[in-house]
């Protein structure tokens, strides 16, 4: 008799990212499985979960902040479903409020996942990221243009002024 997979087994990924260090909270359909701390390398942690989770489904979230989408792109590229979310609209318990870490963090992230109270924000392409970072780099060199401009015309009127008088 063979055996038929009714259900494919599902992992749940909970991060909280930082430039120097992830984060990451493991937990299946079943059971809550293990946090740990690692280098900021998608592929790590991709290597992580293929050796020990082959066979699953994978899901994964982390809050949006400083280290942008590029994680979030190097997953949806492996197939993997990725919810970057808002911090503000994560569900956190009382206890969170006064007791912070990343470890909570991730722990937290990864039961809402499971539990699919979380919404994600839009992901942009690498193209979109790029646009928008050139984008505020031109709104700075305005401002900067417009200060300089300011103080010449400013420093010019003082000058008229004392030769005026």
């Amino acid at each position: 008799m063979q055996s038929q997979i009714i259900a494919i087994p599902k992992l749940f990924i909970g991060m909280d990212i930082h430039k120097k260090s992830w984060s990451v909270h493991l937990r299946t359909d079943l059971f809550d499985h293990k946090g740990f701390s690692m280098p900021p390398e998608p592929k790590k942690l991709a290597d992580f979960v293929i050796s020990h989770f082959a066979d699953h489904e994978v899901a994964l979230t982390y809050e949006a902040g400083c280290c942008g989408f590029s994680a979030a792109r190097y997953f949806l590229n492996m197939g993997w479903t990725v919810k970057v979310v808002n911090p503000n609209d994560v569900p956190h318990s009382d206890k969170q409020l006064y007791q912070k870490t990343d470890k909570l963090d991730c722990r937290n992230l990864c039961k809402q996942l499971q539990q699919d109270q979380l919404h994600g924000i839009y992901i942009p392409t690498e193209r979109e990221e790029q646009l928008k970072s050139l984008l505020r780099q031109r709104n700075q060199v305005v401002k900067q243009l417009r200060k300089a401009m300011l103080a010449v015309v400013f420093h010019f009127n003082a000058i008229t002024i004392v030769f005026s008088s």
